[in-house]
């Protein structure tokens, strides 16, 4: 909502797509898969509310993929069948199946170039090798990050390249076919106009660890905590004060430096969110648990899939850890658990592969366990704050009607009250702009701008800069202005001192409530002054 959606309704205002001046590069900078497909869907419907179609169909591709990566990569029939229902109940999976995030997308589209890669090498086909080359090139459309796997893709398909030699046109037809929909035109014009092909520079990006021992080691933490946790944590508060005490004073520091939240990078919250949420607690101790059996068993059981493979296999289903490293060696940001989801599915057959997961299949135990984790994932559904399937907002104020707002039931009130109303979050202070006004200038350090825009399709949002004047405003025709007070001031002007240098008046003042988190930001609507100069 601060920049994917809104950096499509920038594309469809000018005609085409453009480099967007901003105060903050993202709306530029990032892979742009998911925006194309959600582009037809804002320019024809006008609303944003079907976009959650294109995860649906994603998330319902996912079991199928499952089983045919697990059963070509060597996974018995009743394990691939057991976790083709478990994996889709990663946390990651099932609150993305509702929204408009993008990496379930390219989690899907990375599970099918997995799968159709295992067909390619089995066959030595052009056709699903093709298919599967199509596949990785959405996936690293989607999101960057996902572009190391591209690694064990050309692992998987070395066997199959020559194929690619028999139909030369089709060939170059497929090869300029997934150019164009993965992650290079992006690249290209981050060169182009940011002067670095990832787009960090342009970005200014302030995450970057000091060494590569120091990512490893942070993300690491940052993957336990996100998944070996219950998602439900009333005691969320004490534990992140407990983890924060535990920490060495010098990785403390460290983290300050380069990490994303600094040393609250591992804070837990009461309540699942689709930001932070990796696999989930269900599904990987599920996972754990057959590697765990294999240790305790030993060698004196019958050995494992993982044995009876042969060498050149087991390096097929190692590499994907390969590929991993990249990312765990670069990335400061905190959300590891969601970013990483891509990864998954090319990870699951290796970590299926070595353990007890044949026998603990057939006990009535575990696939209690398996069922319960599964019914922990609707829950996880059911709760989740910014879409819940019950009546929490009502119900939350009922009960806190009265009680203080620092109580536990007065936190999870905020919490739902301010997830409800994030894609409306400007709301309040756009509904004062007179309705035939088209165009609205825009302030900010980096919020959801969505509300700005619509009824999508009737208004135009310019982002401005603190040292905008107005003839930059008068150039683009802009009369309404939204600006944060914060990032207004942070250029070192105040408020009335800043309006009055451009003939603005101060029309509204609003605190809204942006983050659980954080407290309300103050927000302003200014109207430029007639003949003013």
């Amino acid at each position: 909502l601060a920049y994917r959606t809104p950096r499509v309704l920038h594309w469809l205002a000018e005609g085409r797509w453009h480099w967007i001046e901003c105060p903050y590069n993202r709306l530029n900078t990032r892979a742009t898969g998911f925006e194309w497909l959600s582009a037809p869907v804002l320019a024809l419907l006008g609303s944003d509310r079907p976009l959650f179609l294109i995860n649906i169909g994603c998330f319902l591709l996912l079991p199928g993929l499952t089983f045919s990566t697990l059963r070509q990569a060597g996974v018995g029939g009743r394990v691939a069948w057991h976790w083709m229902w478990l994996f889709p109940g990663g946390y990651c999976f099932v609150l993305q199946a509702g929204s408009i995030a993008n990496d379930l997308y390219g989690a899907a589209a990375a599970l099918a170039a997995f799968a159709f890669g295992l067909r390619a090498r089995r066959s030595r086909g052009a056709s699903d090798l093709l298919y599967s080359g199509l596949a990785l090139a959405l996936a690293t459309g989607a999101k960057l990050s996902n572009l190391p796997l591209a690694l064990p893709w050309l692992w998987t398909v070395a066997p199959a390249l020559p194929a690619l030699t028999r139909r030369p046109a089709v060939t170059v037809g497929a090869l300029l076919l997934a150019a164009l929909a993965s992650i290079l035109p992006i690249s290209v014009l981050n060169q182009i106009h940011g002067g670095d092909w990832t787009g960090s520079r342009a970005e200014y990006a302030w995450t970057t660890p000091p060494d590569p021992a120091s990512a490893v080691v942070h993300n690491v933490g940052l993957l336990a905590v996100q998944n070996l946790l219950p998602p439900i944590l009333p005691v969320a508060g004490a534990l992140n004060r407990t983890i924060e005490q535990a920490l060495p004073e010098a990785w403390k520091a460290r983290l300050d430096g380069f990490a994303e939240n600094g040393r609250r990078a591992y804070s837990v919250r009461e309540l699942p969110g689709e930001e932070h949420a990796g696999l989930g607690f269900g599904v990987t101790w599920l996972l754990l648990a057959g590697l765990l059996g294999r240790l305790a068993a030993g060698r004196r059981r019958a050995p494992s899939a993982w044995a009876r493979l042969d060498r050149t296999r087991r390096w097929l289903l190692r590499v994907p850890v390969v590929a991993l490293m990249p990312y765990l060696a670069k990335s400061g940001i905190t959300t590891a658990g969601r970013i990483l989801a891509p990864y998954y599915g090319w990870l699951l057959p290796l970590l299926l592969m070595p353990g007890r997961h044949e026998v603990l299949t057939r006990s009535r135990l575990w696939r209690r366990l398996a069922a319960g984790s599964l019914l922990l994932a609707a829950l996880v559904l059911i709760l989740i704050p910014s879409r819940p399937l019950w009546p929490a907002r009502t119900v939350l104020r009922h009960l806190a009607a009265g009680r203080p707002d620092t109580g536990a039931i007065g936190r999870a009130a905020t919490v739902y009250d301010v997830y409800g109303n994030r894609s409306r979050a400007l709301a309040p202070i756009a509904r004062r702009i007179p309705p035939e006004e088209s165009t609205v200038g825009f302030l900010t350090a980096n919020d959801a701008e969505t509300s700005l825009w619509k009824p999508y399709g009737t208004r135009r949002v310019h982002h401005l800069t603190h040292a905008a004047d107005r003839a930059d405003l008068d150039a683009r025709g802009i009369r309404w202005l939204v600006a944060s007070v914060e990032a207004l001031e942070a250029g070192g002007t105040p408020l009335d001192a800043w309006a009055r240098e451009r003939g603005l008046t101060v029309v509204s003042r609003e605190p809204l409530r942006l983050l659980a988190s954080a407290p309300p930001t103050d927000f302003v609507l200014l109207q430029a002054e007639a003949g003013a100069r």
